[in-house]
């Protein structure tokens, strides 16, 4: 695994809300993540279909890992925040595991633009969506 990866890897894991969907990093590079939505029970509706908040929530992860993969950023002294997330549906995906795949757009200091596609393993598109997220250094205690 390599060393942005491990990274990425854990920071989105750091979140009880991504562990809980069943999220995980399947591949990250400068400016680029792909998230897995594994298949859970518990994140469907009615006959195994995934909810569309599951979806969403993982635009918004796949966009968050896209953005945080464009720049050096030690985690410790960064934050990061999704500042918009706009998701349009295009399929439903039902029993079966998904992948939102995150692309910076256009990075400036502290906001990156990224647009997202969700498909099925086979390719199949099932959502779009475009995020925004700010990462900036935090303020130090007692500022």
């Amino acid at each position: 695994m390599s060393e942005m990866r491990e990274r990425l890897h854990a920071l989105l894991l750091a979140s009880p809300f991504a562990r809980q969907l069943g999220f995980e990093l399947e591949h990250a590079e400068e400016g680029v993540a792909r998230v897995r939505l594994k298949y859970k029970e518990a994140n469907t509706t009615a006959r195994s279909a995934l909810h569309g908040g599951a979806i969403g929530s993982l635009v918004d992860a796949a966009g968050a890992m896209a953005a945080w993969s464009s720049g050096e950023f030690d985690g410790d002294r960064y934050r990061g925040r999704t500042l918009s997330c706009d998701v349009s549906y295009l399929a439903g995906a039902l029993g079966e595991d998904i992948i939102g795949e995150g692309r910076v757009l256009r990075r400036g200091r502290a906001i990156i633009y990224n647009e997202v596609r969700v498909t099925n393993l086979d390719g199949k598109p099932l959502a779009f969506g475009t995020h925004i997220y700010r990462i900036d250094l935090r303020e130090s205690e007692g500022q």
